[in-house]
């Protein structure tokens, strides 16, 4: 039962329709008696800046959870950011204090190592390539850097974003082979796609060439919606080990929960 004194979380992401948090978080809000709801809103990157300003004034907002494309703009928004987040410069939870302060955090790293990737052990001594060098992928990069991989290769259409990940890893993992470039399969055994590639299954092109997958090939897609991207079916066609993006999300839920206070 929502009433006057239910407290209000926003799943804030554009598109909207893909996110799976409120299905999760809200039966984990009864199941645990707390009162709470949240709700999915869809802004805009252009409106956003103006959406902020109206939440932090909304005064039984307990806070959000942050998806694509939102996630760079929150971090430069928020008036305090938590280490993670400050490190990525991308936030994916945001709690709003009593006097209206936003507080922005970054779960992804870990939420992604711990759901997708046996928390980082699966990772260890792989020759990986990274899809996407948004706030995901600059999350799942450093991830990826702290479990030991044995080379990175970071690819995205914004070359200059990818790069500028790729640079950023070096200078804090000197010691990693991290780079910048093609989308090409050759020599990789990891292959993680923090794009939004497959989101719309019917229209988007495939993030690789799916004819080069080999049964080497780790397969590991953070879409969650739909559940079976066509890059994680084609890879299962090809003997790959897949993994789906779900238990990323969940595996974060406990450490949105406690910072939010429940």
């Amino acid at each position: 039962m929502i009433t006057g004194k239910t407290r209000i979380f926003f799943m804030l992401a554009d598109p909207i329709h893909h996110v799976r948090t409120p299905e999760v978080l809200n039966p984990l809000f009864r199941a645990r008696g707390i009162d709470a709801v949240m709700v999915p809103v869809h802004y805009a990157p252009a409106d956003f800046p103006a959406a902020w300003q109206a939440m932090k004034r909304m005064r039984n907002l307990g806070g959000m959870v942050v998806s694509v494309p939102l996630k760079e703009q929150v971090a430069e928004l928020a008036d305090r950011v938590g280490d993670e987040a400050m490190e990525l410069g991308a936030a994916n939870t945001v709690r709003r204090e009593e006097d209206g302060t936003m507080v922005a955090e970054n779960f992804d790293g870990r939420g992604f190592l711990q759901g997708l990737l046996n928390g980082g052990a699966d990772a260890r001594g792989r020759e990986a390539l990274l899809l996407g060098a948004g706030g995901a992928g600059r999350a799942i990069a450093f991830g990826l850097a702290r479990s030991g991989v044995a080379s990175l290769r970071v690819h995205d259409p914004d070359v200059a974003r990818a790069q500028s990940l790729a640079d950023r890893i070096v200078a804090s993992y000197p010691q990693l082979r991290a780079t910048a470039g093609s989308n090409d399969l050759e020599g990789i055994d990891l292959l993680v796609n923090a794009s939004p590639c497959g989101l719309h299954p019917e229209t988007d092109p495939a993030p690789v060439d799916l004819s080069r997958l080999r049964p080497d090939i780790l397969v590991a897609d953070i879409i969650m919606k739909p559940r079976e991207t066509p890059l994680l079916r084609a890879a299962q066609a090809k003997g790959c080990q897949i993994r789906y993006g779900a238990p990323m999300l969940d595996s974060q839920l406990e450490l949105m929960l406690q910072f939010f206070g429940y």
